[in-house]
């Protein structure tokens, strides 16, 4: 693979290396939309070491690319290329509408294969449902959790309230174990 989509950046390398990291991922996110605009950069120093991860906005159809920009970034010093927002785990707080509550407290059900047939599916359970901010937000949860390539394996995600009389619910810890162990429905 050539290098040509990245030759903007190895004649400006020192430039950008200059600029800080927000004003970086803006000028990458800017450059990569031209060549795919789902695709976006994120930037972060850490240890004196300029990490850019690529992202697909969770968008499947856009992974290989990523990879393929990834795999053909430049080497540049002090300077390191991923691809897809990790997943960090579930501790973190979730701010929908008036509430606040820790992310680790929510629970899933896994959705059987008569709700969604071949898919990888889950009803995420949550203290109020009606709020209308829970469809966006209850994807960024689990984006947030898992990482933007395990959640991208969920094919449909319904949001609910957990009930007394609720069965088969799991620990929204163990979603990226769950998700690894049924990834060949997802296929």
């Amino acid at each position: 693979m050539s290098d040509a989509r990245w030759s903007w950046l190895v004649a400006r390398a020192a430039e950008v290396s200059a600029m800080g990291p927000d004003a970086v991922a803006e000028l990458l996110s800017e450059e990569l939309a031209k060549i795919d605009d789902r695709i976006a950069a994120e930037v972060h120093d850490v240890e004196g070491t300029r990490e850019v991860m690529i992202t697909a906005g969770g968008e499947a159809d856009a992974f290989p690319l990523v990879r393929e920009l990834v795999a053909s970034a430049p080497a540049l010093p002090r300077w390191s290329f991923s691809a897809f927002r990790p997943g960090r785990g579930f501790d973190f707080e979730v701010h929908a509408g008036p509430m606040v509550f820790d992310a680790k407290q929510l629970g899933f059900q896994p959705l059987s294969a008569d709700e969604a047939p071949s898919q990888l599916a889950i009803r995420l359970l949550v203290p109020n449902p009606q709020l209308e901010e829970w469809a966006e937000i209850g994807l960024q949860i689990i984006e947030a959790g898992v990482g933007e390539e395990a959640a991208a394996l969920i094919a449909y995600l319904e949001i609910d309230k957990r009930r007394d009389d609720s069965k088969n619910v799991f620990a929204l810890e163990s979603l990226p174990g769950w998700i690894e162990r049924h990834r060949d429905a997802a296929g």
